[in-house]
């Protein structure tokens, strides 16, 4: 059986143009497209959805996200 390659950078490269799941600190979490990314987990999203406590509170065109935010990203 081949072993899949899930380091971090790979899994989000596999992802771009894709719907995702991101988990920010603070309780929030944004939900939109990834269209970017860097080394340090920075990330470019378009028409995102932020939630906060699970709640929708606001709809963003783009979104620029630091990476020492991210909590985790999920596909």
């Amino acid at each position: 059986m081949a072993q899949t390659d899930n380091r971090p950078l790979t899994v989000l490269n596999r992802n771009l143009g894709n719907n995702v799941i991101v988990e920010l600190r603070y309780n929030k979490e944004y939900r939109g497209k990834l269209n970017g990314y860097d080394a340090h987990l920075n990330l470019v999203m378009k028409d995102v959805k932020e939630f906060i406590d699970g709640e929708k509170v606001r709809e963003m065109d783009k979104a620029l996200v630091r990476g020492d935010n991210v909590v985790y990203v999920s596909p």
